[in-house]
């Protein structure tokens, strides 16, 4: 399976000079964890909830404090959409990383997360396909796990 099959489309955007409480008011609107921000089309970080509450522990204000000042730069950390999801998944685990952006052309197309990758295997598992993915699958939920794992400690 590739990750533009399961990846999200609708890429939720901000640009560096939006304020943290703008983008935390677009995730809860959107019920997503993760905002992809942009210098006209090019990437330049992500926001995740983590990002926000590292903020707000930090006595930082997300009323007045830009996302260039607190964002997750991603060093282009990214997958095309043609990446089997195995793939993506242990990239994610090697970079200890939850949201991974998905470019194409130099664009950003998609977004995918572990969240996505977990639900996806549970469903190629479980969903009586007559082929279903097992490696990528395998892959997926261990990646979930590694992750939470180094989370949690």
């Amino acid at each position: 399976m590739l990750v533009g099959e399961i990846m999200h489309s609708d890429v939720k955007t901000a640009s560096a000079s939006d304020s943290f409480a703008d983008v935390a008011k677009m995730m809860r609107s959107n019920g997503i964890s993760s905002v992809v921000v942009l210098e006209g089309k090019k990437l330049q970080g992500i926001v995740t909830e983590r990002d926000i509450v590292n903020l707000v522990a930090e006595g930082g204000d997300p009323n007045t404090t830009t996302v260039e000042r607190g964002m997750t730069r991603l060093d282009l950390i990214t997958v095309d959409p043609k990446t089997e999801v195995s793939q993506a998944a242990e990239l994610m685990v090697s970079n200890n990383i939850r949201h991974l952006p998905i470019v194409d052309g130099g664009n950003v197309v998609g977004i995918v997360s572990i969240r996505d990758m977990t639900r996806w295997a549970a469903d190629e598992l479980s969903g009586g396909h007559e082929m279903p993915d097992i490696a990528g699958s395998h892959a997926a939920l261990q990646a979930a796990s590694q992750l939470q794992r180094k989370r949690g400690a």
